[in-house]
């Protein structure tokens, strides 16, 4: 009984520190598609759930989106939602693809997003650069 009452304790307390960690340290990227084109650059991903492309290219972004979101806004083409089909068309874009648009929405590339950090970060600074933004 007690080895119970110990195994859900912990249980409870897992769930509690997740949810704190996932509430203050891990914030995920929007799904409101309403900001592209509101003055700031964009960076776009089609995703599609438990899509391990998706899944993968996602926590890329999160890896980086940080040092980028005073310059530019992130966001997700839900694929499930009939807005996220709706600019996956627009755009010409699929699961795990990602459009950089400028601050007018007007696409400037549309790419299969790397694994590599470094090689994200320097395609993220080329694209910026080519519209007068540098950080």
């Amino acid at each position: 009984m007690v080895k119970r009452f110990i195994g859900w304790s912990a249980a409870v307390v897992a769930v509690i520190v997740a949810l704190f960690a996932s509430k203050y340290f891990i914030q995920p990227i929007s799904s409101d598609l309403s900001a592209v084109g509101q003055g700031q650059p964009s960076l776009v991903l089609a995703y599609e759930n438990f899509s391990p492309v998706s899944g993968a290219m996602l926590n890329q972004l999160n890896s980086i989106r940080q040092d980028y979101q005073d310059v530019m806004n992130f966001a997700v083409a839900d694929l499930g939602t009939p807005e996220g089909k709706a600019f996956a068309r627009q755009y010409n874009i699929s699961n795990g693809i990602a459009v950089f648009l400028s601050a007018d929405g007007q696409p400037l590339r549309v790419s299969m997003l790397t694994d590599d950090e470094q090689a994200l970060r320097n395609l993220l600074d080329e694209k910026l650069a080519l519209i007068g933004i540098t950080r």
